[in-house]
């Protein structure tokens, strides 16, 4: 069990990512839906539209591996206000948005931002939670940043139903970067005292092992990696696809919430569960219900059906996602833990460049639809790479 003042820590750190996860909604849902209308991208530039993702993906995961880094060599809260104050600029930006490129610009930002303080956010709450119940602490991390996630994109449509685009964009995300860098100043502690780090590691050997020399890891990589291929096409193209085929922001935030929060809602108990069964059965089952659901999607347009697909999908991603972050702290030592984290969210979230292009290049090749099978084969054929890797070299 955590201690009292331990427990305080984890719940300032659980509303910390919760805060991160609002701020990304925004780009979830309002910004893709809205992409024609307001911010002039031609219709059917599936390339074009996937650009601002590419930009998140390759920022992030860069942002990912110097959060953790310099979570090591220096303090983790220094890391974290850092990212909250680089986040400063969207609203203006957006709200003088004219054209596609301020976005792109927009989510540049924000993927520093997000690599920044949601990597030091799990990684402090890791500092303070014994090592058999890592995978608990994880899933509640990742349960508070999607949850705030489907909070957020319901949030900010219903706030587009209030004031004018624009206004609505702008203060919502003014409201929200404010609150989380205040909440940040007065009420974060840093965690590192509490990690047990007794010597340094060399940045460029451990980015190597990490991604190639030691192969769990390297196939834990590269399914984080791949996963987030599910999470490109429902941020990308589940907006413009129902938004073109009649459907409402408002039912489209439902939709894509319906994701955010039973991926977020159910990463709680999956966390837990992986401490007890074991990380990989829970990965290789969420990599499969995601890729047999993600074409069903396609079979109607109907509100309801797509309910229950973004039900399924959220369910496949809360068994995979905390149970892969929690097998990658399984194999890391403490001395170079934040920095091994960091890596792998190099990794994951550059998944979100590789997909968008993926996606983007079969869409204007052949159609949408398309796009949605791709992602479907890309996930099983990272799973096969997983099981054939975890019978190689054992669980």
């Amino acid at each position: 069990m955590i201690t009292e003042k331990k427990y305080s820590l984890l719940v300032n750190l659980l509303l910390q990512v919760m805060f991160v996860g609002i701020l990304l909604g925004l780009f979830r849902t309002a910004i893709p839906a809205l992409s024609e209308s307001i911010f002039n991208v031609p219709k059917d530039s599936f390339i074009f539209l996937s650009t601002f993702i590419i930009a998140f993906g390759l920022v992030k995961g860069v942002a990912n591996y110097f959060a953790g880094t310099l979570a090591d060599q220096y303090d983790r809260k220094a890391v974290l206000l850092i990212g909250w104050l680089i986040a400063l600029p969207i609203p203006l930006i957006i709200y003088f948005a004219d054209s596609w490129y301020y976005i792109i610009l927009a989510t540049f930002i924000i993927g520093i931002n997000q690599g920044l303080t949601w990597s030091v956010t799990q990684i402090s709450s890791v500092d303070i939670t014994k090592t058999e119940r890592r995978g608990f602490t994880v899933g509640l991390n990742e349960f508070s940043g999607y949850f705030g996630v489907a909070i957020g994109g319901v949030l900010v449509s219903y706030m587009t139903s209030l004031f004018s685009v624009k206004v609505a964009l702008f203060l919502f995300s003014s409201i929200f970067i404010l609150i989380a860098l205040l909440y940040c100043f007065f009420l974060i502690e840093d965690t590192k005292k509490y990690a047990n780090i007794f010597k340094k590691e060399d940045p460029e050997k451990m980015f190597l092992y990490v991604s190639w020399k030691n192969k769990k890891l390297f196939a834990y990589s590269q399914a984080g990696h791949v996963e987030k291929f599910i999470d490109t096409c429902i941020w990308i193209f589940f907006p413009v696809y129902l938004f073109n085929n009649g459907m409402t922001l408002i039912e489209i935030s439902l939709i894509v919430g319906t994701y955010a929060m039973t991926w977020g809602v159910l990463q709680i108990f999956s966390g837990l569960y992986s401490d007890f069964v074991g990380r990989n059965l829970l990965i290789i089952t969420g990599m499969l219900v995601c890729a047999i659901t993600l074409p069903m999607c396609l079979l109607s347009f109907e509100l309801t059906w797509w309910l229950i697909c973004s039900f399924f999908l959220g369910l496949g991603m809360a068994l995979l996602y905390p149970s892969i972050s929690s097998a990658v702290n399984d194999n890391c030592e403490d001395s170079w833990r934040a920095s091994g984290i960091g890596i792998y969210r190099f990794w994951r979230d550059t998944g979100y460049a590789t997909g968008a292009l993926g996606l983007g290049i079969v869409s204007s090749l052949i159609n949408i639809e398309a796009s949605f099978v791709f992602v479907s084969i890309s996930i099983l054929l990272s799973t096969l790479i997983l099981i054939l890797t975890i019978k190689k070299y054992g669980r």
